[in-house]
């Protein structure tokens, strides 16, 4: 288990967290899940929409 998946708050559905997707190449994915990003992650420093597509998520401001 690499250590961002060890850091996962959601470690049952890490496999469809950005990172991992980033990691299988599934850069449509991506791109779909983080067109309006309201949330960070603090293990690998990605945005995405939705808390639930992260590891570790907080919402922020949007400027």
């Amino acid at each position: 288990m690499s250590e961002t998946a060890k850091n996962c708050k959601n470690s049952a559905e890490h496999q469809l967290h950005i990172c991992q997707l980033k990691k299988k190449g599934l850069s449509e994915e991506v791109a779909a899940r983080t067109d309006d990003s309201g949330y960070l992650c603090h293990n690998c420093n990605t945005s995405a929409n939705q808390a639930e597509d992260l590891c570790n998520p907080s919402p922020f401001i949007k400027r």
